[in-house]
């Protein structure tokens, strides 16, 4: 498991706390060698229990120590322990929002009352916790558990962080659509979408006008940090990944919001902005080997089905089956006990991949022809932003 990018600082626990160290061996064995992984089953029990603890009155396991300085070290690595069992149980397991609302009321009961470096961890430790909380969100579009604005002054996040600006604007429009009926990325995994369904949801001037702000803020977001200087290429392919995936959350909600069915015939055509978005998603898996949390092999493996959708309605690119393939064929190179969240994705992946009707390719220059003539006021983002992405990662737009 690569560091996580919210909490930069390496994490050393001489004795780690019983729910930590069950979410770390459960982490552990869940993507590990196939000897290892057999173990993950017994070790999710445990770590479940551990969770269960939490709730239940005078719990040797879930009760703080007595000591000011005990409970606070306790307090910390029971949060990071579920933050860690969250970013690898997110989207599968639904009551991963009920943690994550434990893992809040910890927060706000023994964050240190001191500004200095300690309450800094802390204050990562929100942020982290914001961050699943956001992505589980986004993937069941429900509503958010933790506030964007933490309600303690030491939590605070400072405006420029860009975690924080991305979390605040994904908040915002999570908190818009959620409870609108319209369909989630994670029921397209459930069951196969229907080609009827389309969202009955009025779409609104004001739904146009959040959605836009959105794009925008994004937009900016790649520019403003594009423009650092990182300290590896790991950061800067980390703030590439994060805007092609949020471009696709925001395509993904936008499109059927405005009524449109994303598994229709005609969507790759009427949805040209859609489909390039998801092409780029799926090129990240090709080109970074450190994508690991669910959130982001949900959110390709959902942009795989896009690009399939246009394979489909014969506008496909050369590459197109290619690039889905290796993505494929890494969901399957883990050994991971079933059931488990890469074995879902893959069954539906090729699921898809058996039912396609037309060549991997259709004619670029009538598609091209064909794009030109649609109505494209509908684009919300800008159009170069995907170039200088590429151009920021270092390598070219490969179509």
């Amino acid at each position: 498991m690569p560091g996580l990018h919210f909490l930069p600082t390496k994490q050393t626990f001489s004795s780690p706390r019983p729910l930590m160290l069950a979410s770390m061996l459960y982490c552990s064995s869940i993507r590990g060698l196939p000897e290892v992984a057999v173990l993950a089953p017994d070790y999710f029990s445990v770590l479940c229990s551990a969770i269960s603890q939490l709730c239940i009155p005078q719990s040797e396991v879930g009760q703080a120590p007595n000591h000011p300085a005990s409970a606070e070290e306790w307090a910390f690595q029971t949060v990071l322990g579920i933050i860690l069992a969250g970013l690898l149980r997110e989207a599968v397991v639904k009551e991963t929002g009920v943690w994550i609302s434990l893992a809040y009321r910890l927060i706000l009961e023994h964050c240190p009352s001191n500004t200095d470096e300690r309450s800094r961890e802390w204050q990562r430790l929100f942020s982290g916790l914001q961050i699943v909380d956001l992505e589980h969100a986004s993937i069941h579009l429900s509503c958010p558990v933790i506030p964007i604005e933490a309600p303690l002054p030491r939590l605070k996040i400072p405006i420029q962080d860009q975690l924080y600006r991305l979390s605040r604007m994904m908040h915002t429009g999570l908190t818009h659509f959620t409870g609108r009926g319209l369909p989630t990325i994670w029921s397209c995994f459930e069951s196969e979408p229907s080609v009827s369904q389309i969202s009955s949801v009025q779409f609104s001037g004001v739904d146009g006008a959040v959605i836009r702000d959105w794009a925008r803020q994004l937009d900016d977001w790649l520019v403003e940090f594009s423009d650092k200087d990182f300290e590896s290429e790991h950061e800067k392919k980390l703030v590439f990944r994060q805007y092609i995936l949020h471009r696709l959350l925001v395509l993904s909600i936008y499109h059927p919001a405005r009524g449109c069915n994303l598994f229709s015939n005609t969507t790759p055509k009427e949805q040209h902005e859609l489909l390039v978005s998801a092409r780029a998603a799926v090129k990240l898996q090709i080109l970074d080997a450190s994508i690991w949390s669910n959130w982001d092999l949900v959110m390709i493996t959902w942009a795989a089905l896009i690009v399939l959708q246009g394979v489909d309605g014969g506008v496909g690119e050369p590459d197109d089956l290619e690039n889905v393939g290796v993505h494929l064929q890494k969901l399957k190179e883990m050994h991971e006990p079933k059931p488990s969240l890469r074995g879902i994705l893959a069954r539906r992946l090729e699921q898809k991949l058996q039912g396609l009707h037309t060549p991997a390719s259709g004619d670029a220059e009538v598609f091209e022809q064909e794009i030109r003539n649609f109505d494209n006021s509908w684009y919300i983002f800008d159009q170069s932003s995907l170039q200088a992405g590429y151009e920021l990662w270092s390598y070219k737009n490969q179509g």
